[in-house]
């Protein structure tokens, strides 16, 4: 199959992922209806698109025989993850958000149990996708406690309850603290996006250091430009200038690393989108 582009990716996977969906909810139409609700309502797909990418980027450099369409159960893994955190993030209880990309929020739309339920679910699907693909369980085996890991203590919900506790008063707003929740809760995930790809590819050393920091200045170059265009985070307690500043430093590193050309699109957007 022809390695599709950003536009045509988005195509293809969207339908993967709402077919993926039906198959394992239609016996639960309404339940069906209220998790496929994310897919159907926005979204880039970036994380997913980022560990398509890298995993043709490792295919390509080692020349390996692996079929890239085996990745596509990893990818929409990591792209029920990141719904399932946005559904929980939205909730009356974490940010009070009513809508998301232009929708009513799913708590909004279906209530809030209803929300909580769906995160759930999409959450522990994702790593019934994962156990199902078809690699050496050996590889599954670390990449599912890589997950769990990245998803849990070691970032994203550690990152929701610092920012919970910054809300309340009990972590002080700073340059600091804000950095700390910014990687726990949005880089971990896009690290994760290129590192999937890495322990299942197995590259040489080299290969794996310059992924893994492309993937971790990626994820902060990421939040950095959301916090730009959001009014929020880093955007609080930075001037705009000393902002872009450092995001302009971040992707500088990133342009340095040896990745391909592919790779470094997917900083150019996230670089160029406060433009």
């Amino acid at each position: 199959m022809d390695i599709p582009k950003w536009e045509e990716f988005n195509k293809f996977f969207k339908s993967f992922c709402i077919q993926n969906l039906e198959k394992k909810l239609s016996n639960n139409p309404e339940i069906y209806e209220i998790c496929v609700y994310p897919f159907t309502t926005g979204g880039k797909f970036f994380r997913s698109f980022l560990l398509y990418q890298t995993a043709d980027f490792i295919i390509q450099k080692l020349s390996k025989d692996v079929k890239l369409e085996s990745f596509l159960p990893l990818a929409f893994s990591i792209e029920l993850i990141h719904n399932y955190s946005l559904i929980h993030d939205d909730l009356p209880s974490m940010d009070n958000s009513d809508y998301r990309r232009g929708y009513p929020t799913v708590h909004k739309k279906f209530g809030e149990a209803e929300a909580v339920l769906a995160g759930d679910m999409l959450l522990t699907l994702a790593f019934e996708y994962i156990a199902n693909s078809k690699f050496e369980p050996e590889k599954l085996i670390r990449v599912l406690k890589k997950v769990s890991q990245y998803s849990s203590y070691r970032y994203l919900i550690t990152g929701q309850f610092l920012d919970i506790w910054m809300q309340k008063g009990r972590l002080i707003k700073n340059l600091e603290n804000i950095k700390i929740i910014n990687f726990y809760k949005t880089s971990g995930l896009i690290l994760l996006s290129v590192e999937i790809p890495v322990i299942l590819l197995n590259p040489p050393y080299e290969i794996k250091y310059n992924l893994v920091r492309y993937g971790y200045f990626l994820g902060s170059l990421f939040q950095i430009t959301d916090d730009i265009l959001d009014y929020d985070g880093l955007y609080e307690v930075l001037n705009i200038k000393d902002l872009k500043n450092l995001a302009k430093n971040i992707y500088e590193k990133i342009m340095k690393i040896p990745v391909n050309q592919d790779l470094k699109d997917i900083a150019n957007f996230v670089y160029n989108r406060n433009k």
